[in-house]
């Protein structure tokens, strides 16, 4: 009886030859900088934009383009694009099912082994494979720097200035333009991080953030440029200084404790006695001061966020500061 390629053996021959063409169909977009480069982020979102569009793959579609992602490695949206080029050229089937490169001969009484055995063909006969040049896909407008409008090219300015100057921070996951903002993407080892990338994304004293599942999330504004911070972790950390604060309050994206002092930008220490406004917030005294009393918020806007001291080891203050707005005897 004639062997028969097991359906293992014809998988593993098509992710081969899958393989070889993605391979080569991505060093050719990566020759032309259609991959990485500037431009390269926007040209992706573009294509990542079209194949969510398409909701209704064929499975078989969806198995080509995985088997790419799994046994070479390539981003996802890289190998929709080689499926989609492989469907093109004809070498997919218009279901997406890869069409069968390899021919089985036809059972014969001069070829069989056994005689009276029944050979099933698999397929439709077809010649040895042989490699297809790729023609490589010409970019569209929107892909090219000159068709960015004005806003589009200032977000990528403003992601490759974040890059050169904050890329190396650790957490950091992903700075990149989005249309005509950009995205700031880090995972959280502390509330530092979180609140360092609030300065960094020029998010502003009284900002007001808000959690998405585990992460959380902020904006600011760059040059005009909007900026978003997706924080990763920080909804955890801001849960774990809320139960280690003695007296916690969360004020625009920080957990104060104030059972602790609050040192100002001055180095003014601001003591909390127990007393707070019918809105529930809190009135703060300058330690050593006179005994007037002025809202947590009226105290950041004037003179920014305040850092967590032993209030006990600072030393008073030499004469009472200048009075923020808001203060209430």
């Amino acid at each position: 009886m004639t062997n028969i390629p097991s359906s293992a053996l014809i998988e593993q021959e098509l992710r081969e030859r899958l393989g070889a063409l993605a391979a080569a169909f991505v060093a050719d977009l990566e020759a032309q900088g259609r991959i990485v480069g500037p431009g390269g982020a926007i040209a992706l979102e573009q294509l990542r934009t079209h194949v969510e569009a398409r909701k209704n793959l064929p499975p078989t579609f969806q198995l080509a383009v995985d088997t790419i992602i799994d046994d070479c490695g390539y981003p996802r949206d890289a190998a929709v694009r080689v499926v989609t080029a492989l469907q093109r050229k004809r070498l997919l089937c218009d279901d997406g099912e890869p069409e069968s490169q390899h021919a089985f001969p036809s059972s014969s009484p001069d070829t069989s082994p056994v005689r009276g055995a029944r050979v099933v063909q698999i397929g439709r006969p077809r010649p040895p494979f042989t490699a297809v040049p790729i023609t490589p896909v010409a970019a569209t407008p929107v892909d090219r720097p000159a068709a960015w409008t004005a806003a589009q090219a200032r977000a990528v300015t403003l992601a490759s200035r974040l890059r050169e100057q904050h890329g190396e921070q650790a957490g950091v996951t992903e700075i990149s333009p989005d249309r005509e903002r950009v995205g700031v993407a880090i995972r959280a080892a502390s509330l530092d991080d979180w609140t360092y990338w609030l300065t960094a994304i020029g998010a502003p004293l009284e900002l007001r953030t808000w959690t998405a599942g585990y992460a959380q999330m902020a904006l600011g504004s760059i040059d005009g440029v909007e900026t978003r911070l997706v924080a990763h972790d920080v909804p955890r950390l801001l849960r774990d200084a809320e139960l280690a604060a003695g007296e916690p309050y969360f004020l625009w994206g920080r957990m104060y404790d104030l059972s602790r002092g609050q040192l100002d930008s001055r180095g003014i220490t601001w003591l909390y006695l127990g007393q707070r406004q019918e809105n529930g917030m809190p009135l703060l005294t300058v330690r050593g001061g006179a005994s007037a009393l002025y809202p947590l918020t009226s105290i950041v806007v004037a003179y920014g966020h305040l850092t967590p001291v032993d209030a006990a080891r600072t030393a008073p203050a030499a004469e009472q500061p200048a009075a923020p707005a808001g203060g209430e005897e």
